[in-house]
């Protein structure tokens, strides 16, 4: 092998698509192909002085000097293999590629992992045929590269490091493919898996052991002591194995949970779930649940052991779907629990080989952590070994070692030898037990702890109060106070990041500053000690309480975007101050909360419905100025949720209250509630009387003088409008709300009106309809976000102007989120659409969707009482939902004269009946599988 360039290289990693499919069909072919592949890479990276140093499986990895070479070996493989006459067995061999530039640091004759890792996931969610360059190899070819090759900017994304989000960029060559499917990064499954601040080291053994486990056991539990990484080895295996669950992976953090009847609502807020009239919140877990197939982190369980435990076995037996990982300094003691318990890294010997010491985990995370606080630190031969002393002497425990490389800003690796020595005396001496350990993690956090003045120590104590980290102005405003003087709140902070002690995650507008939870509950004793409980998260919960009300605000105006991923930062921080505000029966602060809180259909992302039956059931609500106000989002809140049979109840209850409070707050209610039976009549496929009662709401608000949420209105009116078939009125409101839109900077907005428009004039005018279509999909794109009601419009849309691969690129997000929402009626529409777009590539697939759509619209959504039905506005759901044919009747006519000429009659029966059979989580996944395979 060639010598292995050092410094500034760039990596090339690779892989062929599909290929253990293949392997298991056609073996024979394969080992033809397969030598001819690697013949083609061979040639192609030996051209241009690239070095193949590694092989994985079907692909290799190798690395350049220099990033054109790169880029251009990569380019010359990609034409040699879309050229090759490959076996008619195999078909085209396509290999996906990834390129990232980093420090090339040579080890014994091997690179360190770091860069590879980066490369190797950057790769994994590409496509094959595909080349994706990193943001740090970008800079160094651009303008360089030949005329018939460019770089197409994909944007930021994140990969499965769970790191930052990454810019990519895409190789372009005229005789290569250009289109492709989304990237597999994390951003195309659902779920709320954190981004993580520091790189990922070593555990590749505890990684796959964690994996292997997942695979034959569906409740796994890491255990160990504090500090030696459960929760980041839990995070990256989760993200490791996301593409094995359809409805993606989910973390839920205990560690600010302290009551265990929290836990059943700690669960909820992460799904948005809530219990409708008798029903317990564990119930309605297991309900929602019942269909996911996804993964659940549980994370920080060993305080509230028994609870935890219940509760997971409960949904183990009921969703059969479900797999659980949690974290716990012991095991939870279910049946069919698998116990991994996680080690301390491994640490050398001090008197080690130099070339052991360098390839130790433990030692690497040292100089992972110390380089990020001095850039300068390198491992030599003269410093080897005291780092490696410092790693053995705090046993490996992750936690310590990283607050210890803390210190290599103002001490040498012997000091801090010295200074184990002077302050740990319980490290003396050989193997300890894991209490032992936990007490070496206690007395590292005691040691930087006692290095801090007074003003720190009581900051990092009251930072405790947070859940998920707060931006500078929470923390000034929550923690100021005696020992720390009126000014002096961010110099104590800095001081504490450059500490080790907070973390300061930088975005791009602002910096959140977070605990390690170690830390955090280390701090929360340290608070209790000092009697400030209760006083400081009474202080936090005024403040997030007061902020929700300020976002709420900005969402109607030109920073929504930017306001609504502020929400998301702070989504944990909203939910402990409700949670304060429940556990102190403070039913004022309760329902201030529930009053300021964002509404559901502003936020982006997954909805955080907040436990509304709990604030509205608090001592004394009933009697509230503001009862009525919340008891109407609640009726919204039901609707949303699909929980029919309890909006109208709710409704009436708060147009009830509404009559004993002032006029503004009378107005208010009728709003909501008309926006609550809206959402109902949507949810039961009655366009028309959800059109009306949002034309209502127009109407109210006209009426007032209240501008401000006119577009909304207009917005929601006009959809509903074209989705019953009524043209010159949706024209008409989303003309109108796409103005004020615009006026107001309200993007969604625009991009909801654009799509509407869009549908409207599709029949009329189908190229100004397009030229609609492509702006709204072009604001999206720059902007950043996919909102599930604009992907279902743009569907509908593209399947009336013909654009089937648009529908099959768009139509997925809408098929996941109508299914989590149980939209049915709106679902059997996009199943129907998908089956006309997989006429010509996969008629019999299209006809299971078929049958599968017409189950949908026979299962009944929810169950109405005779109150519920008496109550609809403008009449009965079945008076209301007779409307002319559809454009979705039309596309299955159409579908079912062309699957008749493709399959014949008799086929296309067999096949509806079939798809008749499956529920609505088959039949959901039967599409995705089909529209994944068309693309």
């Amino acid at each position: 092998m060639a010598e292995l360039p050092s410094g500034t290289v760039t990596f090339l990693y690779t892989d062929i698509e599909g290929s253990t499919d293949l392997w298991e069909r056609h073996p024979e072919e394969m080992q033809v192909a397969l030598a001819r592949h690697d013949t083609i890479l061979e040639s192609a990276i030996g051209r241009v002085g690239g070095v193949i140093f590694g092989r994985t499986g079907d692909g290799m990895v190798a690395v350049f000097a220099s990033p054109r070479d790169a880029i251009a070996a990569a380019v010359t493989a990609q034409l040699g293999l879309k050229e090759e006459p490959w076996p008619k067995a195999v078909g085209n061999v396509r290999a996906r590629m990834g390129l990232h530039t980093g420090e090339g640091t040579l080890v014994d004759g091997q690179y360190l992992n770091p860069p590879i890792n980066r490369c190797a996931r950057l790769m994994a969610i590409g496509h094959g045929g595909q080349v994706l360059v990193s943001a740090m190899t970008e800079p160094l070819v651009r303008g360089a590269l030949p005329d018939d090759v460019g770089l197409a900017d994909l944007g930021e994304h994140r990969l499965r490091d769970l790191s930052e989000p990454l810019r990519v960029f895409e190789v372009r060559h005229r005789a290569l493919p250009a289109e492709f499917p989304p990237l597999r990064s994390l951003d195309a499954f659902p779920g709320n898996l954190p981004v993580q601040i520091s790189s990922f080291i070593g555990r590749q053994v505890e990684l796959d052991r964690v994996r292997r486990a997942l695979q034959s056991a569906r409740q796994v539990t890491l255990t160990g002591v504090g500090g030696v990484g459960k929760t980041r080895l839990a995070l990256q295996v989760a993200a490791e194995v996301l593409p094995q669950f359809k409805d993606g992976a989910w973390l839920v953090e205990l560690g600010a949970v302290r009551d265990p009847e929290g836990v059943q609502d700690a669960f909820a807020a992460v799904f948005g779930v809530t219990s409708r009239s008798g029903q317990s919140v564990g119930d309605a877990l297991e309900d929602f649940l019942r269909a996911k197939e996804l993964l659940v982190v549980v994370d920080n369980c060993e305080h509230l052991l028994d609870t935890v435990a219940g509760l997971v076995d409960a949904l183990e037996r009921t969703c059969h779907r479900i797999v659980i990982l949690s974290t716990s300094r012991e095991g939870l003691a279910t049946e069919g629990e698998r116990i991994v318990a996680l080690p301390s890294l491994h640490s050398p010997e001090a008197d080690s080989e130099l070339e052991d010491i360098l390839v130790s985990d433990s030692v690497a995370l040292f100089v992972d952590r110390a380089q990020a606080v001095d850039a300068e630190f390198e491992l030599s031969g003269e410093n080897a070994r005291s780092v490696a002393q410092v790693c053995a002497r705090l046993d490996g425990v992750p936690l310590a070692i990283e607050i210890a490389a803390a210190r290599v800003a103002t001490m040498t690796p012997a000091e801090l030898v010295r200074g184990l020595d002077h302050r740990f005396e319980i490290l003396a001496g050989g193997r300890r037990r894991a209490v032992q350990r936990h007490q070496t993690l206690r007395a590292a956090i005691d040691w930087s702890y006692e290095l801090c003045t007074d003003p720190e120590r009581r900051l990092l104590a009251r930072l405790s109060v947070f859940s998920g980290g707060a931006a500078r102005e929470a923390i000034e405003a929550v923690c100021g106070g005696e020992p720390i003087t009126p000014g002096h709140t961010f110099a104590a902070l800095s001081s504490l990041v450059a500490k080790s002690l907070v973390v300061a995650q930088r975005a791009e507008t602002r910096t959140r500053y977070r605990l390690l939870e170690t830390i955090r509950e280390y701090g929360e004793e340290q608070v209790a000690e000092l009697g400030e409980t209760q006083v400081l998260r009474a202080a936090h919960a005024e403040y997030f309480c007061a902020l929700a009300n300020s976002m709420s605000e900005e969402l109607l105006g030109p920073r929504q975007i930017e306001t609504a991923r502020l929400f998301e930062a702070e989504r944990e921080n909203l939910l402990a101050a409700v949670h304060q505000a429940l556990d102190s029966a403070n039913v004022d602060l309760a329902l201030r909360l529930m009053r300021n809180a964002p509404p559901v259909n502003h936020q982006l992302g997954t909805p955080t419905f907040l436990p509304d039956r709990a604030i509205l059931s608090l001592p004394g609500a009933s009697d509230h100025p503001l009862f009525a106000y919340c008891m109407a989002v609640n009726a919204v809140h039901c609707a949303l949720r699909g929980e029919v049979a309890g909006v109208e109840s709710a409704c009436l209850e708060a147009l009830a209250a509404a009559r004993r409070a002032g006029a503004e707050d009378k107005l208010f209610v009728e709003i909501l509630v008309s926006n609550a039976r809206g959402v109902r009549s949507m949810a039961s496929g009655a366009m028309a009387d959800a059109a009306q009662c949002w034309e209502r709401s127009i109407d109210l608000t006209r009426s007032a003088g209240m501008a401000i949420y006119l577009p909304g209105f207009l917005a929601s009116a006009a959809f509903m409008h074209e989705m019953a078939g009524e043209t010159d009125a949706a024209i008409a409101r989303a003309s109108e709300s796409l103005e004020l839109a615009r006026r107001l900077g309200r993007s969604t907005l625009v991009v909801m009106n654009l799509a509407v428009l869009a549908a409207a004039l599709v029949d009329r005018d189908p190229i100004r309809s397009r030229a609609l279509l492509d702006e709204a999909l072009q604001l999206r794109a720059t902007h950043g976000f996919e909102g599930y009601a604009d992907s279902s419009q743009i569907t509908f849309t593209a399947a009336r102007l013909g654009d089937w691969a648009l529908v099959l690129l768009v139509a997925p997000l809408s098929i996941r989120a109508l299914h989590w929402s149980v939209q049915r009626p709106a679902l059997a529409g996009i199943l129907n659409v998908v089956a006309r777009a997989l006429v010509g590539t996969d008629p019999e697939t299209g006809g299971i969707l078929q049958g599968a759509a017409r189950r949908l619209i026979a299962t009944p959504h929810h169950t109405e009482g005779p109150a519920e039905r008496s109550n609809a506005p403008g009449g009965s759901v079945s008076e209301r939902a007779a409307k002319p044919v559809s454009f979705v009747t039309e596309i299955r006519r159409e579908t079912t004269a062309l699957l008749k000429n493709s399959v014949g009659e008799e086929r296309l029966r067999d096949l509806r009946a079939s798809g008749e059979l499956l529920d609505e989580e088959q039949a959901v996944e039967c599409a995705l599988d089909a529209v994944k395979r068309a693309s």
